[in-house]
């Protein structure tokens, strides 16, 4: 017992030395990180009803999380769907009822999403969940007498990766029937958006097949960037990121202008990592404060081009 105290005292000395001397901008630094911010937001959950959990495929993982605002809260013209990051192979809708239940407090009826990950499948298989996904939340909205709200389409990592590939790639949708047009507003938070900024680390190597040229194209949505994007859209990216390089959402930025695209705002959070990107359901963090505010213009529909 004795042997077994002083593994886990070395464990935690380590674990804080490595803490206090990795610098900020990498991937290890991100991930001492980790835990501490999973913690604050399960601090943050507070007890309400439990979300309708709805099935989109045979698979385990495909089924999406429908959380409805508050009877006190205000009511909302758009709904929300979210899909989370953790590199496209970790996390599930369940670890973000902080980030639910700021929406629905918010007055949104909001979707979190899972899907099949790396590297049991790649991006083929992750499309075809997001369009799937998609398609059962505007079923649902029909089913519930909601199809008259507008649909905001956010993500975070990986998970903005999938929301972009939805917005841009006009075949995933397609091929479930639906067009983008359904969706009203986009957001998407510290985003793999052009896949050849971003270093080759073991998930991006899984979710492309080692980078092949065609897969590779399927996950990158810069390569769909063709013309001006019409509705509301929101890049919120840290200077500091160690996990998505903050070039990807700068150079997303400059596409995006030079198409002409007006209803643009890119964010930068000043030394930001990559948690703080996710962190906009934390009260008085930038983040939430940017994303707030963008959401109430949306709502209000005032002009975007910022």
């Amino acid at each position: 017992m004795l042997f077994l105290m002083k593994i886990l005292v070395g464990i935690a000395v380590g674990y804080l030395a490595l803490y206090l001397i990795v610098p900020p901008g990498n991937f290890v630094y991100e991930g001492l990180r980790l835990p501490f911010w999973l913690l604050k937001l399960r601090k943050m959950v507070k007890p309400q009803p439990a979300p309708r959990k709805i099935k989109y495929g045979i698979h385990f993982r495909q089924y999406l999380l429908h959380f409805q605002p508050l009877d006190n809260s205000p009511s909302k013209q758009h709904v929300v769907i979210y899909i989370h990051g953790s590199g496209w192979q970790h996390g599930r809708p369940e670890m973000f009822v902080a980030n639910a239940q700021w929406l629905t407090g918010q007055g949104y009826h909001a979707f979190f999403v899972s899907h099949r990950r790396i590297p049991q499948c790649d991006i083929r298989e992750l499309r075809t969940d997001t369009g799937l996904a998609i398609k059962t939340v505007v079923n649902t909205l029909s089913e519930q007498g909601l199809s008259h709200k507008k649909i905001l389409l956010c993500g975070n990592s990986a998970g903005g990766n999938l929301c972009a590939l939805a917005m841009f790639d006009r075949r995933l949708l397609a091929e479930v029937g639906l067009s983008p047009d359904i969706f009203s507003a986009l957001a998407l938070f510290a985003t793999p958006l052009d896949l050849r900024v971003m270093w080759p680390s073991p998930p991006l190597l899984m979710l492309t097949r080692m980078k092949n040229p065609e897969v590779f194209n399927l996950a990158n949505p810069i390569h769909y960037l063709e013309s001006e994007v019409q509705i509301p859209t929101l890049l919120i990216h840290g200077d500091r990121d160690g996990i998505a390089e903050y070039q990807n959402s700068v150079v997303f930025d400059e596409k995006l202008r030079s198409l002409g695209t007006k209803n643009l705002h890119f964010a930068t959070l000043k030394g930001g990592m990559h948690l703080d990107s996710a962190s906009w359901c934390i009260p008085g963090h930038p983040c939430c404060e940017i994303f707030e505010e963008w959401l109430e213009i949306v709502e209000n529909q005032r002009g975007l081009a910022l």
